[in-house]
């Protein structure tokens, strides 16, 4: 617990724009781990995003101000549903993919040892 602790305030004050979204809120980790479950698979829908999202972690209208946010710090980015021009996948850019995948990786190791 310690060592995930101390890695998750250092990232609220680090310059690290990955941390800071990342551990911003409980709705930010919640969307970033839905994100990333649908980012090999198509991405995923605001619709989908704020079905699979308790209400009680936030409303439509935070889910879409998180996503605006992290669309502004290009931590994600959305394209045109090819079967339905009306709908937006979001997707998590390449390098935050690879960083919340590494921070799997480092809780597997914290949980493990």
């Amino acid at each position: 617990i310690k060592l995930n602790k101390q890695a998750l305030y250092s990232s609220l004050t680090s310059r690290d724009a990955f941390g800071k979204f990342f551990n911003k809120s409980i709705l930010h980790y919640a969307a970033i781990m839905e994100i990333f479950s649908f980012n090999m698979l198509g991405g995923i829908s605001y619709e989908k995003l704020c079905l699979s999202i308790p209400k009680s972690l936030g409303s439509r209208s935070s889910i879409q101000n998180l996503l605006n946010e992290g669309l502004d710090k290009k931590l994600l980015f959305k394209i045109e549903n090819k079967k339905d021009k009306r709908i937006k996948n979001y997707f998590l850019t390449d390098d935050f993919y690879l960083m919340v995948l590494d921070w799997i990786k480092t809780q597997r190791k914290i949980y493990n040892s």
